[in-house]
């Protein structure tokens, strides 16, 4: 892998951290919504929870097929296994 390759991988692996952060944020606000019976708002905040998950895990299966080796690859994978 060239090193603009390993560069944009790393970019990729960054923004995926990042969304799948999102997506925890958003699946608390989800517990939230269903304590307080606001099932309008548990739908939505659910549904970009689960896009978001969904985006992550995609970037990290795509970095795990090109063998993207980065200790950041470990975090990536706890924050989707959840």
């Amino acid at each position: 892998m060239t090193q603009r390759e390993t560069l944009r991988c790393e970019d990729l692996l960054y923004e995926a951290i990042r969304i799948a952060e999102q997506s925890r944020e958003e699946f608390e606000i989800v517990k939230q919504c269903f304590k307080n019976d606001d099932m309008y708002g548990l739908e939505r905040n659910q549904r970009k929870s689960d896009r978001h998950w969904g985006y992550a895990e995609g970037i990290y299966k795509a970095l795990k097929e090109l063998d993207f080796e980065h200790r950041e690859m470990k975090r990536l994978q706890d924050l989707i296994k959840w």
